[in-house]
């Protein structure tokens, strides 16, 4: 087939069509996505910096995009840029065109150009497109993150599957991604949970108390969670801060989603790990869940690195098995020459469902 298109670096008037070509290829998954105001959240508004893109034109239609956003990590603990590959897509009607190969390698030549720090490029390539990554573009592949659910309901869950069932027919009040929820605070022996409106310069002092956790974290202070978890309402992320005997020990995020025809709970962030020791973690686990299912979630999920298998035992938790989990959670790094010997350890990096584009 003849190439009928041409690439060119992303121009401001371009989210238009970017948006039109997320909706030819990922169709209404996260409708939130769509909304022109999330894309300048994500790719003009970030704090760490705008994304650079790349985009596939033809004819005046968007028909790909290659785009990185930059991140700023803490590399045992001193401050540094990395650039994470994020929405990654070729319309259906143009792939096997060689299109992802090129667009991804003009945003890394335009990163070398740039001399921006951020050259090493990391994210999760689905299972479709990792052989490019790994054969085609220098990355290497990680391992994966398993992920865990705690059913709720299962036999809703089941029923669902089996019969196809619209949850539409089925009992049990969900507000649309969590909209709604009523402040929920618990308070035991201790520990305090409680929703929060804001992350103020107390969480600043948590992340610097925090920073060496891991080798390789996201910069986790106020600036970033602000943007990450209050940016763009319509998530309606559910933060809670977690206080230990009237201190701030941590926080955590809940998102409660529909999707896939599912509703569901889905444990965003924790921070730090542990949190206090492993009992009042699982406790906290424990809060995740029960809050979800309050909203007539069937299970909860969550994507933690740090987390080892062991933590779950007598927890009504599973792993997913990967013949069934519909997205495989690969790491994957490109590194900048001074960085690998940190980065191509998996288990240096702190990584949760935040710092995916995902959830």
């Amino acid at each position: 087939m003849n190439r009928i298109w041409h690439k060119r670096p992303y121009k401001i008037g371009d989210e238009k069509k970017i948006l039109q070509l997320r909706h030819s290829v990922f169709g209404d998954l996260d409708e939130v996505r769509l909304n022109i105001s999330t894309w300048y959240w994500q790719f003009r508004d970030n704090p760490a910096g705008k994304a650079m893109c790349w985009v596939a034109e033809d004819n005046g239609v968007i028909v790909g995009q290659y785009t990185v956003i930059p991140t700023r990590f803490s590399l045992k603990g001193k401050e540094t840029v990395l650039a994470f590959s994020c929405d990654t897509m070729v319309h259906p009607d143009y792939r096997k065109q060689g299109m992802f190969l090129d667009l991804a390698n003009e945003v890394y030549r335009s990163l070398d150009a740039e001399k921006i720090r951020g050259r090493t490029v990391w994210g999760f390539p689905n299972e479709a497109a990792l052989p490019g990554f790994t054969s085609r573009l220098g990355w290497d592949s990680l391992g994966i993150i398993p992920l865990v659910i705690m059913p709720i309901r299962p036999l809703t869950m089941l029923y669902r599957h089996v019969f196809h069932i619209n949850r539409r027919g089925l009992p049990g009040a969900f507000p649309k991604s969590g909209c709604g929820a009523n402040s929920t605070s618990l308070n035991m022996q201790g520990l305090m949970i409680e929703s929060i409106r804001s992350f103020d310069e107390e969480f600043d002092a948590l992340w610097n108390r925090n920073r060496s956790l891991a080798p390789a974290m996201q910069i986790r202070d106020c600036s970033y969670l602000n943007w990450r978890y209050f940016g763009v309402p319509d998530f309606c992320y559910r933060p809670f801060a977690i206080r230990w005997k009237g201190e701030l020990a941590g926080y955590m995020v809940i998102r409660l989603m529909n999707l896939m025809g599912h509703y569901f709970g889905v444990l965003v962030d924790l921070f730090p790990f542990p949190v206090i020791d492993l009992k009042i973690t699982k406790s906290l686990l424990r809060f995740a869940r029960t809050y979800s299912k309050a909203y007539g979630a069937e299970f909860l999920t969550c994507l933690i690195s740090w987390i080892k298998p062991s933590f779950f035992r007598g927890m009504r938790s599973m792993k997913v098995p990967e013949k069934i989990n519909p997205r495989s959670w690969h790491l994957g790094c490109r590194y900048r020459s001074d960085d690998k010997a940190l980065l191509k350890n998996m288990d240096n990096w702190y990584l949760t469902y935040g710092d995916t584009d995902i959830v």
